[in-house]
């Protein structure tokens, strides 16, 4: 009778440890998602901000005859008005300590004012070849 005790106890433990190992493995695979799914909603802010950044620059050229010295200047007011839209934006920094504009990935925009020329971000080009 012990015996059988013991084997219907082990089982339980056995049933309670794969019962674990299931539900760690689903939340390791549903936070796999969740990390693609906030890569790519980064990847199209930033693609976004590029693309405005870029027309914005061009619009400035147009205007003046000449690359703007900055790319606040470029924008023409404040970044939270002109890059953050939509209902409920998510970004808690726009510029960083410098004044410079950040991307979405939290580095500084690079952007040449003697040619006019903004870099694409490193994991934008990375991740999707061109804008």
């Amino acid at each position: 009778m012990e015996r059988l005790r013991s084997r219907s106890h082990q089982a339980r433990a056995l049933e309670w440890g794969l019962i674990l190992l299931f539900i760690l493995v689903l939340s390791w695979v549903l936070m796999g998602r969740f990390e693609a799914l906030e890569e790519r909603a980064l990847r199209t802010i930033a693609r976004y901000e590029y693309q405005l950044l870029q027309t914005r620059i061009q619009v400035y050229k147009f205007r003046h005859g000449e690359w703007p010295p900055t790319l606040r200047e470029a924008l023409g007011g404040e970044p939270g008005e002109i890059l953050m839209v939509g209902e409920n934006p998510q970004r808690s920094r726009l510029v960083d300590e410098q004044g410079r504009l950040i991307n979405p990935f939290g580095r500084p925009y690079r952007y040449h004012a003697d040619s006019g020329e903004l870099e694409i971000p490193r994991r934008l080009a990375r991740k999707s070849g061109s804008v």
